[in-house]
Order: C-alpha cells, then sequence, then structure tokens
C-alpha cells in the first residue's frame, strides 16, 4: 500500500472516529435527541479500519521486496 493510500484511509478513519466521539459528548453533555446508532458504528468503523491500516502496514515490512 503506498503512503498517500495509507494517510488517506488514516485520515477517514480518524475523522469517524474524532466525528462520532463529538456526537457523543453532545449527546450526553448537552442532552441531544440523537440516536445512538451512527454513533457507536461510527467508532467501531474508525477504530477497525484503523487497526486494519497499521496491521497491513506492519504486514509490509515482512513482505520480500522485489
Amino acid at each position: 500500500m503506498s503512503k498517500s493510500t495509507r494517510n488517506l484511509l488514516l485520515f477517514v478513519a480518524l475523522f469517524s472516529v474524532f466525528s462520532s466521539v463529538s456526537g457523543l459528548i453532545y449527546k450526553f453533555i448537552l442532552g441531544a435527541d440523537m440516536p445512538m446508532f451512527p454513533i457507536i458504528g461510527g467508532l467501531i468503523c474508525g477504530f477497525v479500519l484503523t487497526y486494519l491500516v497499521t496491521s497491513y502496514n506492519k504486514d509490509d515490512d515482512f513482505m520480500p521486496k522485489k
């Protein structure tokens, strides 16, 4: 995976996590009427995508170079 692709995927994953955390804060502190499904879904997707990108990047270190 190229460095720019990895950085773009990490940006999307971290943006998903940060926006979900801000939605969670907005829901609990300000008492907004928001469903929990998109907040929890955004957190799970962000963390899973971050894990997959970082684990794939670690696998590249062990692959033989051409």
